[in-house]
């Protein structure tokens, strides 16, 4: 009980003491009056102490009342800003006039502030109000509303710019009206939201046909702005898959790109090239004192202290590449920035999966429209070879009956020798023609190709400049084919003769054969190109390449980049006819400065080989005294038809010709049994050579029959009636050949 309520409380007793004292009572004069005034005395103590009494407890309990409150305000705003503090998102409390009347410590860390410093602001100091699209206005908006949302951009006591979303509602503090803002940092989120935005923008680009080098620097781009202070790189896997290519680092020095461009892929290559021979994240936190980065100058040069890699794979799990991060101080990637790199190497992924995807399908298109071209031009060519050859048989054949009928000593003589070899030659170039076109006949058989390279090894040395090596690597199991061994032959010698024409002094040329299995996936990838187990035939040159526009057109007739009068142009394209004729695959790579490979793929074949057919004998010469066989004669060409009716008639044959199978027919029927041999075109108007010799064969069982002519269209001869009575000669033929191969069939 405090002091002055027991003040007040003596006070009281006091005058009661008072009115009962005997000073007291000599003051009243009878003792009526005196009982009478002491009981008034009396009361009004009683009265005056007990509202004494009461006022005192009052005061005393309205005391502790405050204290109390006081007690209970001190610890509500003690919990109050307990709880302010510890709410883990930023919050400012401010004036309409923007001055900062409270922070929490979520504000202070999230800016850098201390509490003093924050006090001292306006809102409009830490509010980048400026970079908000469409003007700052909080104010009107809480006016309007009550409440306001946005997002802006904040000022951190370091001078960057974070992005921060903002909750505001109208408030009263102390006394006045304020503004409560909830700041919550959205940093993660518009990461999140501008990696998605750059994906789009990626992928927007692939579809309008970027070039991948645009592609692969938008990323670089986005990831350096995400990471301040990093600078990045793209690094492709080469076609053998063995290095590493530069792909994109706009940020990166000149020289540090090319010193890393053909990066090997090997362990302790570096971060990257680490990265991708172990196919898995290389994290270098300090280049200088790292053993994959011994030695490595550029590094140094270039200020680059730590290289994060992380290995680039397509949705197949085919290696692409690699991305890099680099820094100019030592340090590890934190989770974010290992979720950045990790993302990175998934945008880069995608990136070059959709452009090699696009350039394989226009290059599975070229591929199309080229082998379509050379069909067509190889169908052209063998026409033009079959009429060609038709003009040439004439020549030949009246050639030998005017050389035949000159002495020896006649001066015309050596001009007919002069006719002969200038036919020779053009009947040279028309083989060459059918064979690109695919039209000459075949005598095909199993061989080894080891066998034939190695027959032929010394021929090829010679054939070529003495200057010019000729190494071979040959299948240890041997490389089984079924094929046609001059054909064969023949390509070898093309090949090596186009090899030494691209090396200019010393050379090398490497022929190896292998055994090879080609998947289903290859030979989409290569149309023409079939699966299943082959031989493939690699002739490897160390010359002078050439660029992609000659590639696309070396396996043409007539095409050739030397010098005038130094080639025709149908080496590589009867190479081309020979190999699609034997149902197998030709390629050719090079590049400018790196030598050219030609790989030829032939279909493999089991079982025992065998060596070339013995040489066929020579042919029996003319017979002059023929007797009286009769010959019927059926070719719609009226020079090869009067040709060969004068040619046999003069060598004692009686001859009946025939410019249509119907014509024929009838003149076989007129003459019955008389007929001794059917020397007929293959190709004519109203069915072909063999189709008349079936009609014939029927009524005459034992007539045999020569077809001449310039290609086959893939007709098989043998075995359309008549068994071992077919025979064949090409065109064009001397007289000497059409006299023996009818020799040879009436036998």
């Amino acid at each position: 009980m405090t002091l002055g309520v027991w003040t007040l409380l003596l006070a009281g007793a006091s005058l009661l003491q008072a009115a009962q004292s005997p000073a007291t009572a000599t003051l009243i004069p009878s003792a009526t009056s005196s009982y009478s005034v002491n009981k008034t005395v009396f009361w009004v103590g009683a009265v005056f102490t007990f509202y004494l009494t009461a006022a005192s407890l009052f005061l005393y309990l309205n005391v502790r009342r405050r204290k109390s409150l006081e007690k209970v305000l001190r610890m509500t705003e003690a919990k109050f800003r307990q709880l302010f503090n510890s709410a883990g998102d930023a919050i400012y409390i401010h004036d309409l006039q923007n001055h900062i009347l409270e922070v929490n410590q979520a504000a202070c860390d999230l800016m850098g502030f201390s509490r003093d410093q924050f006090l001292g602001l306006t809102l409009s100091q830490v509010d980048s109000a400026e970079r908000i699209p469409g003007g700052y206005e909080p104010i009107e908006m809480l006016k309007q509303h009550g409440s306001a949302r946005y997002e802006t951009l904040h000022r951190t006591a370091r001078g960057e710019f974070i992005p921060v979303e903002v909750s505001a509602r109208a408030i009263d503090y102390d006394d006045r009206p304020a503004i409560l803002s909830l700041v919550r940092d959205i940093s993660e989120r518009k990461s999140i939201e501008l990696r998605e935005k750059t994906r789009l923008q990626i992928l927007e680009e692939m579809a309008s046909g970027a070039p991948l080098e645009d592609l692969l620097s938008y990323i670089v781009r986005f990831v350096e702005q995400e990471s301040p202070g990093a600078l990045c790189s793209v690094l492709l896997t080469c076609e053998s898959g063995e290095k590493l290519q530069l792909g994109a680092a706009p940020s990166l020095p000149d020289f540090y790109n090319q010193a890393v461009d053909g990066l090997r892929i090997k362990h302790g290559m570096g971060s990257c090239g680490t990265a991708a021979f172990l196919r898995e994240r290389v994290i270098v936190a300090d280049i200088d004192n790292h053993p994959f980065w011994k030695g490595f100058e550029p590094a140094r040069r270039a200020g680059l202290l730590a290289c994060w890699s992380e290995p680039v794979f397509s949705v197949n799990g085919e290696l692409l590449g690699t991305f890099a991060i680099y820094y100019r101080s030592c340090r590890t990637p934190t989770a974010k920035e290992l979720s950045l790199i990790e993302s990175a190497a998934h945008m880069t992924s995608i990136a070059v999966g959709r452009v090699r995807s696009d350039e394989s399908r226009l290059n599975l298109e070229m591929q199309m429209r080229q082998m379509q071209k050379i069909e067509a031009v190889g169908q052209l060519a063998a026409g033009l070879a079959h009429d060609f050859n038709n003009l040439l048989t004439p020549i030949f054949v009246y050639a030998d009956i005017v050389k035949r009928s000159l002495s020896e000593d006649d001066p015309n003589r050596g001009k007919i020798k002069g006719i002969i070899s200038s036919a020779g030659k053009a009947a040279d170039l028309t083989k060459q023609l059918l064979s690109f076109g695919r039209k000459q006949i075949l005598k095909k058989e199993t061989l080894d190709l080891n066998e034939v390279i190695v027959s032929l090894y010394d021929l090829l040395q010679r054939t070529i400049r003495a200057n010019i090596e000729i190494k071979t690597e040959l299948a240890v199991d041997g490389a089984a084919v079924f094929a046609d061994r001059g054909q064969l032959e023949q390509i070898l010698v093309n090949l090596a003769v186009n090899a030494q024409d691209a090396i200019k002094g010393n050379g090398l040329i490497v022929v190896a054969t292998q055994n090879v299995v080609i998947d289903p996936e290859l030979a989409k990838l290569n149309p023409g190109m079939k699966s299943g187990p082959h031989v493939l035939l690699s002739f490897i040159d160390d010359g002078c390449g050439m660029p992609e526009e000659v590639l696309a057109h070396m396996f043409e007739p007539f095409y050739t980049t030397k010098p005038l009068g130094r080639g025709t142009g149908l080496g590589l394209a009867t190479v081309y006819g020979i190999v699609k004729q034997h149902n197998g695959f030709i390629k050719a790579l090079s590049e400018v400065g790196q030598g050219s490979s030609l790989l030829v793929y032939l279909p493999s074949v089991g079982g025992e080989t065998g060596s070339a057919s013995a040489p066929a004998p020579d042919p029996p010469e003319p017979s002059r005294s023929a007797g009286a066989q009769l010959i019927l004669v059926v070719d719609d060409n009226e020079l090869i038809r009067e040709m060969a009716v004068e040619l046999l008639e003069s060598s004692g044959y009686r001859v009946l010709a025939a410019d249509t199978p119907a014509k024929a027919r009838e003149l076989a029927q007129s003459h019955g049994d008389t007929v001794a041999l059917l020397v007929t075109d293959v190709v004519m108007p109203e069915m072909s050579g063999p189709q008349l010799y079936e009609i014939l064969v029927a009524a005459q069982p034992e007539l045999p029959v020569l077809y001449i002519s310039g290609y086959t269209f893939d007709l098989k001869l043998q075995g359309r009636g008549g068994g071992d009575r077919v025979n064949f000669l090409p065109k064009p033929f001397t007289s000497e050949q059409l006299l023996s191969g009818i020799q040879q069939a009436l036998k």
